[in-house]
């Protein structure tokens, strides 16, 4: 009777290990698809506002320039 009930016992923890094993694997996968996908946003966020920060110096130097013209002419009048 012990010899079985070690043979179950053991056959149990190597179940157990196995399925352990398994599952850390896959949350190890979706733990690295999600961190590829967290980059990828992080990724187009950066791009976007780097865009929106170039459009937004682009009229910051437009704008000073017509004030610079501007002040240039009432300065010669």
């Amino acid at each position: 009777m012990g010899y079985l009930w070690r043979v179950r016992l053991s056959s149990f923890l190597a179940g157990g290990a196995s399925a352990s094993a398994a599952g850390f694997f896959f949350l190890y996968k979706d733990h690295l698809l999600a961190r590829a996908a967290i980059a990828r946003q992080v990724e187009d966020i950066k791009e976007t506002s780097e865009k929106n920060y170039e459009a937004l110096n682009q009229r910051v130097l437009s704008l000073e320039s017509t004030n610079e013209s501007g002040a240039t002419k009432e300065a010669s009048d």
